[in-house]
């Protein structure tokens, strides 16, 4: 059932996936679903639900992610907590290196058992805070993350030069109250659209602004 659900999700946001990146995320929702009762890694009420609204809504990303990558292919998910949105993303895009950022040691754990148990050669796992992070990303996302005035001093040191910030939002009212008193940054919203998801979904870019 949830192979169907994930195939046509795919294909009503036009993502091309083959049946093996079908079987590799619903492999990866096996491994949610083993872990969850324990880990409380996600909310969900059942296979479809945890289809739909976190793994599908998690690919919905990936149109305006691809169109700002750079020669420099590398994304950082931040908080990724149980891969949402990396794990999908790296599944949808082998060609995109990710770094999983997660501070939760069994999280980290969980994480690096997904990565294994889907070959996912394109995926890193970093057990750190953000607020710790050295190392620099020409794009960084997040899901259900802090809210932007939270993070923003980490996230202005770890993002390079020209960099893009791809933050999954709800409701464009939320964001607009979330952007006040942000100085220094343009931003813009793509709406997203994902089938069977009721709600506004939508991604907040944001960028530096030049001096």
């Amino acid at each position: 059932m949830c192979e169907d659900v994930l195939e046509r999700g795919l294909e009503g946001m036009g993502i091309a996936a083959d049946g093996k990146t079908i079987a590799t995320l619903s492999l990866y929702m096996d491994e949610i679903a083993l872990f969850n009762p324990v880990y409380k890694l996600v909310s969900y009420k059942d296979e479809r639900e945890l289809a739909v609204r976190h793994i599908l809504d998690s690919a919905s990303g990936e149109g305006v992610i691809a169109s700002l990558l750079t020669e420099d292919r590398r994304v950082a998910d931040l908080g990724s907590g149980a891969g949402l949105p990396g794990i999908v993303l790296a599944i949808l895009m082998k060609d995109v290196a990710f770094t999983l950022v997660e501070r939760m040691a069994r999280r980290v754990d969980f994480l690096r058992n997904v990565v294994a148990k889907c070959r996912l050669d394109n995926v890193e796992v970093l057990a750190e805070d953000v607020g710790s992070l050295r190392r620099t990303f020409p794009l960084v996302t997040f899901r259900a993350f802090h809210q932007l005035g939270d993070i923003m001093k980490p996230l202005d040191r770890i993002l390079a030069d020209g960099g893009k910030v791809c933050a999954y939002k709800a409701r464009k009212d939320y964001v607009e109250d979330e952007l006040k008193g942000l100085e220094g940054w343009s931003h813009r919203m793509v709406p997203l659209c994902v089938p069977s998801l009721e709600g506004e979904r939508l991604m907040l870019v944001l960028e530096r602004k030049e001096v």
